[in-house]
């Protein structure tokens, strides 16, 4: 082999870029040091021009951090909340909880207008 295939070769390694799973890696590992440790799902990674932006899901909030794609260095990284969903066209959200108060409020307003002695739309119930 040659000094000047050695050379580019050489040359060739400093100027390979890096992958997105290696900057994912490169992401959340800086994430942990940060101290968030548990709940982190990487959501996207992407390159625009010489710079890496990842996007990592964290527990209750997303960050992203950005990657210089020749030198490995984090450039800049930033933790925010993570938005609210738009709310939902329904007006209650059926969770457990408000199903057993539909329920309730159902029976009781069943009872009340039976002993009140309207006619109820279940008949067959009392």
């Amino acid at each position: 082999m040659s000094a000047d295939e050695e050379t580019y070769d050489e040359e060739e390694e400093e100027t390979k870029l890096l992958n997105a799973e290696e900057v994912t890696l490169i992401a959340t590992n800086f994430l942990k040091r940060l101290g968030n440790k548990q709940g982190l799902k990487p959501i996207k990674a992407s390159l625009e021009e010489d710079v890496y932006i990842v996007e990592v899901g964290l527990t209750k909030k997303t960050a992203t951090v950005q990657i210089d794609a020749t030198t490995e260095q984090i450039k800049e990284y930033e933790i925010k909340d993570k938005e609210q969903a738009a709310p939902s066209s329904s007006f209650l959200h059926l969770t457990p909880k408000n199903i057993m108060i539909l329920a309730g409020i159902s029976g009781a307003s069943i009872v009340v207008s039976a002993l009140l002695g309207i006619q109820s739309l279940l008949p067959s119930i009392l």
